[in-house]
């Protein structure tokens, strides 16, 4: 179902896309302000951080993920959770480790890459179990670009505690073709052959051996382990955001921007999960990548009017 949500009378909300994703550099994405409080938790010896944005009387708790090597303070996170706050919703935006003790602000691409994409899903549960600890209960996770596969394979997970719902913000879809092609486009050396290397060696116990100076994520020429490079690149069916998503059983929200070229035909890929799962979906008409100044308030606006929907017998 495609809803349509009320705002001020300048604004429009018409009908979506969703975006490819590979390699969502956050480009253009300045440090933000940091509202609420700073917060830790621990994971085997890793200190996680997080930002705790509490309200009075909370209608719901939002637990927020950054994208790619990014952290809890990049623009699009502070600012959502300001504004959810007006609305009188709480927040807890997190910031991955990605492997390292600590860590504040975007990851260095001069750093040696250990973390894995699915390392994420051990970290929220992390900050789940920490949210639980404070009587939430009713915890909806929102991911912005990356993160919204790695919110959904949380949730996919069945021996987790569940959340209410998921918040897409600019998720993707998973194109192998298209993939092979834009890495082939950054002039190193072919997808192909550096996945089957970094394979071999995650199959014979290999996988912390580093696989050489290689275009990564973001970077143009990282130093990255045959398994971080493997869990990023490789052909897994995990990377159907939509797919786990709708897999899930729990009611879905999912946004784009109207100006982000990473969100093209994405309107037409989404309604074949809508049969069999409770998917909304919205585009925000003049909005890119990151949902900046007023059309994050579109954004929240569009989560407050869902999560009374939620509400409703």
């Amino acid at each position: 179902m495609k809803i349509r949500i009320p705002l001020l009378p300048s604004r429009r909300l018409p009908a979506l896309a969703l975006s490819l994703l590979a390699v969502l550099a956050p480009w253009d994405a300045p440090e933000a302000a940091e509202p609420g409080i700073q917060v830790q938790t621990r994971l085997d010896d890793r200190k996680l951080n997080g930002w705790w944005t509490e309200v009075d009387e909370p209608r719901a708790t939002i637990l927020m993920l950054h994208g790619t090597m990014a952290h809890a303070n990049m623009e699009i996170m502070a600012t959502l959770a300001e504004v959810f706050a007006e609305y009188g919703i709480g927040s807890l935006r997190v910031s991955l480790s990605l492997g390292f003790d600590d860590r504040y602000g975007m990851l260095d691409c001069g750093v040696v890459h250990r973390h894995r994409h699915g390392d994420a899903v051990e970290e929220l549960a992390a900050w789940f179990r920490w949210l639980e600890g404070r009587e939430r209960r009713d915890i909806v996770l929102l991911g912005h670009s990356r993160g919204t596969n790695q919110v959904a394979r949380y949730a996919a997970a069945s021996d987790l505690p569940a959340p209410t719902g998921l918040v897409l913000v600019a998720p993707g879809i998973r194109d192998a073709d298209g993939l092979a092609a834009g890495y082939a486009e950054r002039g190193g050396p072919a997808l192909a052959p550096l996945l089957e290397r970094a394979a071999g060696r995650v199959e014979s116990g290999r996988g912390d051996e580093v696989l050489g100076s290689v275009p990564y994520l973001h970077c143009d020429d990282a130093q990255a382990t045959a398994a971080s490079f493997l869990s990023y690149y490789g052909d897994d069916p995990e990377f159907d955001t939509l797919a786990l998503a709708a897999g899930t059983g729990l009611p879905v929200l999912i946004f784009a921007g109207s100006e982000d070229p990473l969100s093209r035909g994405v309107d037409k890929a989404v309604v074949e999960y809508q049969g069999g799962a409770p998917m909304d979906f919205v585009e925000i008409d003049g909005a890119d990548h990151f949902f900046r100044d007023l059309y994050a308030y579109d954004l929240v606006e569009a989560v407050e009017a869902w999560l009374a929907g939620l509400d409703s017998p």
